[in-house]
Formats: structure tokens, C-alpha cells, sequence
């Protein structure tokens, strides 16, 4: 059984930059999605015209025999997916060693390249499961998603300025023009850096960009600066060379006081209606994380055969992500960690009026449903 890999092309009308097709074959895959992770990091750039194409997925090594115990019935689940480390990875390893087979699931793939359109996917009831970046935690707060794991800590959205545009701080980008997917993590890291500067973000021209558009403009000197993320920052690095980069920031730049979790969030008519169905997804997505973290190298072999992204990409995009196994994740839930972290976001979503107020965490994040499928 292999994964039913769609494509899915979002509502707007909106079409990606001409820029977009003159970059490598990292970028060429955003042609068929919208714009993490984002995300990876669950980025969030508008979808091009909708409708939804399928395609045969990649070739994949025969997954693991199941055990005798797999449940008889088959439910199918629609999971949309990101094709990065976080968002691909566990759907990957999830098929290739028969743990969703084990599970009883069988599971098509939706590529995604940001969140905000897998939640209207989710509305339309096209998407029963999703991965998340940071970026999009605000649209489970608002009531559209249920978060049911913690895929891992982000550190992988940057800020970069062109070294002609004479940046060298947060309070340079006064004036300039900074490209950027918004309603991403980057974007998140964009207004914290402009805060810290003593900027407003009145003060400084920020243009809506999808991923692609917005790694062309600042290859090709479009913008003074961009708000991207891991894998994306490797190809900017491939094209203009890292001596022509300056670095502002990234998340670590605004660590202990902000963390950004990259999550799974479930439909919650989807959940209401198929509880059973979640809890079998999320066993064999934690087995899927464990592995991943136990076995990085073949981790990256195995979704680079799937999404087409380069090793290289997906290997710097390990090197900006804190995984968190079974055991610690149960741990964070306990002790209310997760609730902080995402309670935390959602000030920077108030203060960018994406939210009216803080919404407790227990109200969208799904505890109880971890600790009682993990053990």
C-alpha cells in the first residue's frame, strides 16, 4: 500500500511569480501547492486557483508487515502534509514501515506548502489532519483545529537583508522592503525583530509574497530583505552565496521568552465524528516520530524520494529543529509546558490582531487525547 500523494491548489486567485520558476527544484515544487511550518514551518502565502490534481506518488521500498492484531476495518483519512522534515516525515515513515497499515488507515497524502489554506481545507471537509507551523497556531486558537501533537520545536525562520541594502540591524529595515508570506512563523519573526528595533511595522514596507516569490524577489534584488524559513534559506544560500547574506535573526533570537512548536491539528467535526479514527492516526504517528528521531539519516533519504526536495535542504533543516520524542512530549503535557508555549504565541497574535485575546490552551489543544493514546 502506498501513499495517494495529491496535489492541492487552494481558493485564491491569486498565481504564483514568474520569479518562482526560474529557481531550483526545491522551489519548482511550490508551483503545485499554495506557500509552515511551515512551513515548512507552516508558512502561509495565498494559494494559486483552486481545484485539486492527483498524482502517483514516488517509488517506496515495501513497508513492515503488520502484526496479525491490525484492525480489519480500513478507514481512509485525508492528511495534508508539508514536503520538509516536520510536515512529510511521519507520513513517510508512517507508510514505509506499516505503521498506518498497522493502525488500520489508509491514508492519502495532500501537499501544503503553509497552513492557512489546509484550515479551509479543513472546513470544506477535504482535510481530516494536518501539520502546522507556528504561524498558523492563531486559526486552533480561533476554533478551527484541534492540536493533538507537538511535531517539534521550530528554529528555522530567519530574517535575511541583501547586503547592498545596507542593513545591519532591526532598526535599519526602517524604510525598506521586506518580502514575506504573511500569516507564517516568519512573519512572527519579522515583527518581533522589528519590535526589538523600536520600529513599528508602519515603518517598514512589508509586501505579501508566497514562498517562491518571496525567495525570488531577494535573489533577484527585489527586496531589501526576506522573512522565509528552513528549507527555503538553503536555496537562498545556493543562489547568492552566503557572503552576500546578512542574518538579522531568527527564533533563537527571541528564545526562552517564545518557542514555536510545529504541530498536528485534526478537523474537529472529524474528531467528533471519528474519534476512533484520530486515536489510530495518532499511534501511528508517534511511532512514525520516535523513528524519525532515532533514525535521522534514512529519515532524510526516504522523504527526499518523496517530495523531491534535495537531501542537503532537508539535512539544514534538521539541524534547526529540536525533536521531541514520546516519552518528553507526555511529559510537556503533564506538566502544562505545552499550554505555555502556545499561550505565549498567542500574545504576538494579539498584538498583530490576529486574535482579540489569549485563548487558554486547553481550549484547543487536545491533552487528554495524547495521554490517552500514548503510553
Amino acid at each position: 500500500m502506498y501513499l495517494n500523494m495529491l496535489s492541492f491548489i487552494g481558493k485564491s486567485k491569486r498565481k504564483l511569480t514568474t520569479g518562482a520558476l526560474l529557481l531550483s527544484t526545491l522551489l519548482m515544487l511550490s508551483a503545485c501547492g499554495t506557500n509552515g511550518s511551515g512551513a515548512s514551518a507552516g508558512g502561509s502565502a495565498p494559494a494559486p486557483d483552486a481545484g485539486k490534481s492527483q498524482a502517483a506518488a514516488p517509488a517506496a521500498s515495501a513497508p513492515a508487515q503488520a502484526p496479525a492484531s491490525a484492525p480489519k476495518d480500513v478507514a481512509p483519512i485525508n492528511v495534508a502534509y508539508m514536503p520538509d522534515m516536520h510536515g512529510a516525515t511521519p507520513i513517510v515513515l508512517g507508510e514505509e514501515k506499516g505503521y498506518f497499515k498497522e493502525a488500520g488507515l489508509k491514508v492519502n497524502a495532500v501537499k501544503f506548502l503553509s497552513g492557512p489554506p489546509e484550515f479551509q481545507a479543513m472546513a470544506s471537509g477535504d482535510i481530516d489532519i494536518a501539520y502546522i507551523g507556528p504561524g498558523a497556531t492563531f486559526l486552533s486558537a480561533q476554533g478551527k483545529g484541534n492540536i493533538i501533537a507537538i511535531d517539534s520545536l521550530n528554529t528555522g525562520d530567519m530574517v535575511y537583508a541583501t547586503k547592498k541594502s545596507n542593513i545591519k540591524d532591526w532598526k535599519d529595515l526602517k524604510g525598506k522592503t521586506v518580502g514575506v508570506p504573511k500569516g507564517t512563523s516568519g512573519e512572527m519573526i519579522l515583527n518581533l525583530g522589528i519590535e526589538k528595533g523600536g520600529l513599528k511595522p508602519s515603518d517598514v514596507n512589508i509586501v505579501n509574497m508566497d514562498v517562491a516569490g518571496a525567495v525570488s524577489a531577494y535573489v533577484s534584488g527585489k527586496v531589501d530583505a526576506v522573512a522565509i524559513w528552513s528549507p527555503y534559506t538553503a536555496e537562498i544560500e545556493k543562489q547568492v552565496g552566503k557572503d552576500n547574506i546578512v542574518k538579522l535573526g531568527d527564533n533563537k533570537t527571541f528564545f526562552p521568552e517564545y518557542v514555536f512548536p510545529q504541530s498536528w491539528v485534526v478537523n474537529p467535526k472529524f474528531l467528533k465524528e471519528k474519534p476512533e479514527v484520530v486515536e489510530r492516526f495518532l499511534q501511528a504517528w508517534a511511532k512514525a516520530n520516535d523513528y524519525r528521531m532515532k533514525n535521522i539519516d534514512e529519515s532524510i533519504k526516504l522523504t527526499a524520494k518523496f517530495t523531491q526536495v534535495p537531501e542537503d535542504s532537508l539535512k539544514a533543516q534538521v539541524e534547526t529543529t529540536e525533536w521531541i520524542d514520546s516519552k518528553k512530549q507526555i511529559d510537556y503535557f503533564k506538566d502544562g509546558t505545552v499550554f505555555k508555549w502556545y499561550e505565549n504565541l498567542e500574545k504576538l497574535f494579539v498584538a498583530g490582531e490576529k486574535l482579540t485575546e489569549v485563548v487558554p490552551a486547553d481550549k484547543f489543544v487536545s491533552k487528554d487525547l495524547y495521554l490517552k493514546v500514548i503510553k
